[in-house]
């Protein structure tokens, strides 16, 4: 006979398994409308880019948070920098990710995104945002106030973000790639 211990124990991280790759992500907690939080960091181009440098050009900002290690994140960027791509003169996109310039440029080397990315190793914006999963995108307006939320990517959730993006700029949302993506959202 089975210990019956180790059946609950292997029953509960089966269905813990279960639930971080196939259930939609908790959003972290955001209220449309609530302000952003203020940051700044040194980024990808060269730059130091703030929220109050990002709202200068009128623009929404999409801030899209990356765990450079993350095999989720690995798998999702492809879906965001064709986001970036097709709306490029529309949004600000920037990545915050969880690293220094070193471990970016890994990462920029394997995606190769079109987007600035701010070095966030301490972790200070990533915190400021809630951002406990990745990948999470935030779709903030251009008045500095937070829109929407999605933690994880899925195929509703990329389109959600282009509809946001179009919708704010009121024209007509570009048709993504979003063949390969995961029905359900995934995180890590």
């Amino acid at each position: 006979m089975r210990n019956p211990k180790t059946l609950v124990l292997a029953t509960v991280g089966f269905a813990l398994g279960i639930a971080l790759v196939s259930f939609p992500a908790v959003a972290q907690g955001w209220k449309a409308g609530a302000n952003a939080p203020a940051f700044s960091g040194q980024a990808s181009n060269g730059r130091t880019i703030s929220l109050a440098s990002l709202r200068r050009n009128g623009r929404p900002t999409v801030l899209y948070f990356i765990g450079h290690t993350c095999p989720v994140n690995a798998q999702a960027v492809r879906y965001y920098n064709r986001v970036a791509e097709a709306y490029k003169n529309r949004v600000n996109f920037v990545g915050v990710i969880d690293t220094d310039r070193a471990g970016y440029t890994t990462w920029q080397r394997r995606f190769n995104s079109p987007f600035p990315v701010i070095f966030d190793p301490e972790m200070r914006i990533i915190k400021a945002y809630k951002a406990e999963r990745s990948p999470l995108t935030i779709f903030i307006d251009k008045d500095g106030k937070i829109q929407n939320e999605w933690p994880g990517y899925s195929i509703g959730e990329i389109n959600e973000l282009g509809e946001a993006i179009a919708r704010a700029n009121r024209i007509r949302p570009v048709a993504i790639d979003t063949s390969g993506a995961p029905q359900t959202p995934r995180f890590g």
